[in-house]
């Protein structure tokens, strides 16, 4: 997706549960598809410290640290780490992030932590992968190696690789490894694929890894990506490995990949997962388009439930429009719990619209239940 290396607090929400940045709602237990509210990967690049003066260049790093000790100030001490940063991580990275580590904990202090590991990552990432290693835990070392893994997957995929499976089992070292693979695909799909057969030490581990190798894939080359994920999933027995794969390609061409879906696959329990992660997007992106697409589904069950997840995840963002729509159908294909998410959302986001729109309703099933819809909350 990118060269340089993310900010590591940016993605604190979506790497947490180790996503590796593609999306995916996942279940540590067994991989599913896209979540309602897909995070995808971001290109922001974390500004550097200011470049120090030409008397920077002049400053012995090694003894840099105790001299920072001998000044009283705090803040003048920091304050002057902070204008040679960026030649004492280039002099010497690990001495830098060590006394960055010993000063006294502050949101300032973290953000120059991981500026100082972006910058380490950029010009040696195993470096900068055993220092987090030693230095880091929990959810600090699980974002760094994850955006390690990614710096490393373009410059030697294969070494890193090696080097995070000879980790011990852990969170933070499979969220690194997915990311890996998914960076990997996305420029080298041949060799990320070799590396899928080598044998993992659980099949959780092997599935998460499959994932994240066909979604990283599927955003340089979908159509190649779709056909060889949809194999691999019937030959793994997990239909949502193939529906994450086409979701992945729908946040770069909601159009490409739900032709392609039409096109190509025709077993009913394939093709289930992945019309209701792309009926999905069509609610977020265009829902009209999205309903002309059900109508080119197989009648019946399928379509009935592609109608229901669209119109449910379109309540989340437009309940006004859903709930419009639902009356202007003769039959509703909707279930109770659909229309359920409507009301609720419609009356949440706009009491005095929804009070107005319920007062014009028919009668029928969908006013009876307007009527009984109250504000989360109103009977306490």
């Amino acid at each position: 997706m990118k060269a340089p290396v993310l900010i590591l607090a940016a993605l604190g929400i979506a790497i947490i549960s180790g996503t590796g940045g593609y999306i995916i709602g996942k279940n540590r237990t067994k991989p599913s598809a896209v979540s309602a509210a897909p995070a995808i990967r971001g290109t922001v690049k974390h500004p550097r410290a200011n470049r120090s003066t030409g008397t920077a260049s002049s400053i012995d790093f090694a003894k840099f640290p105790a001299a920072l000790e001998g000044n009283p100030d705090p803040l003048a001490r920091f304050n002057l780490a902070l204008q040679n940063l960026e030649p004492w991580v280039a002099s010497s990275p690990e001495s830098a992030l060590d006394w960055l580590t010993s000063q006294q904990a502050s949101a300032r202090r973290n953000e120059v932590i991981r500026m100082a590991l972006e910058q380490f990552t950029e010009n040696d990432p195993k470096g900068a992968a055993e220092w987090s290693v030693q230095n880091l835990t929990g959810i600090e070392l699980n974002n760094s190696l994850i955006l390690i893994a990614e710096a490393w997957a373009e410059t030697d995929a294969p070494e890193a690789a090696r080097w995070l499976g000879d980790l011990p089992p852990a969170r933070e070292r499979d969220a690194a490894l997915e990311n890996l693979l998914f960076t990997w695909a996305g420029t080298d799909p041949s060799a990320a694929i070799r590396h899928l057969a080598q044998p993992q030490e659980s099949e959780e581990l092997s599935a998460i890894l499959r994932y994240a190798t066909f979604a990283g894939w599927a955003k340089n080359d979908p159509q190649n990506a779709a056909a060889a994920s949809l194999e691999s999933s019937r030959a793994h027995q997990d239909p949502g490995q193939f529906a994450n794969t086409l979701a992945n390609w729908a946040t770069v061409d909601l159009a490409g990949s739900a032709q392609w879906l039409l096109e190509h696959v025709s077993n009913p329990a394939e093709r289930s997962p992945a019309i209701h992660e792309l009926a999905t997007f069509f609610a977020h992106q265009s829902p009209d388009a999205g309903l002309a697409w059900i109508e080119k589904l197989k009648p019946g069950t399928e379509r009935v439930a592609a109608t229901n997840r669209l119109v449910a995840e379109w309540a989340i963002t437009d309940p006004a429009a859903a709930a419009d729509w639902a009356v202007s159908k003769n039959k509703l294909p909707l279930t109770g719990e659909t229309t359920s998410e409507i009301l609720s959302n419609y009356l949440l986001k706009d009491p005095a619209g929804f009070e107005s729109w319920r007062a014009t309703l028919p009668d029928g099933p969908l006013k009876a239940q307007a009527a009984e819809t109250a504000t989360p909350g109103a009977d306490e």
